[in-house]
């Protein structure tokens, strides 16, 4: 990683110009939206997850929630059900390393 995406902060101007993207664009694939909007991909991570489910992220690439068709129905359903799957390992290790934690503070 270099410096700035250590330092990274959320610019408005880049949420609206990923919006703007995705507008004209369609599915894009992270690899697509790094070359297209020069970003790293770490950044275009980071400005895709600040717009919250307005943008879908899953398999299939990045897409506008608002502009989704019925075609594009079972790729944001994978997303969905992908990020419920992480959520909940996540928060199992959550409980896990706590009462690790609570192990060695006793």
């Amino acid at each position: 990683m270099n410096q700035p995406e250590l330092q990274f902060t959320l610019d408005l101007d880049d949420q609206a110009a990923l919006r703007a993207w995705l507008a004209r664009h369609g599915w894009q694939t992270r690899h697509e939206l790094t070359s297209g909007l020069n970003w790293s991909e770490r950044k275009v991570r980071l400005i895709a997850e600040s717009l919250g489910a307005d943008v879908v992220r899953g398999q299939a690439g990045y897409h506008l929630t608002d502009t989704l068709t019925r075609d594009d129905l079972p790729a944001a359903t994978q997303a969905r059900d992908a990020a419920l799957s992480q959520g909940k390992r996540m928060i199992r290790y959550a409980l896990a390393l706590g009462r690790r934690l609570h192990a060695l503070i006793k």
